[in-house]
């Protein structure tokens, strides 16, 4: 897989980041760089 889309997930509210990431993770295609909040 060499067609990776980065992302950075930026929310205030700490269960969407971890909704995000979580849905993320399971999904091909997708890098999570890093969080902020």
């Amino acid at each position: 897989m060499s067609d990776l889309i980065r992302v950075l997930i930026a929310d205030d509210h700490l269960i969407v980041r971890e909704g995000l990431r979580l849905i993320l993770e399971t999904e091909d295609g997708f890098a999570l760089v890093g969080e902020a909040g």
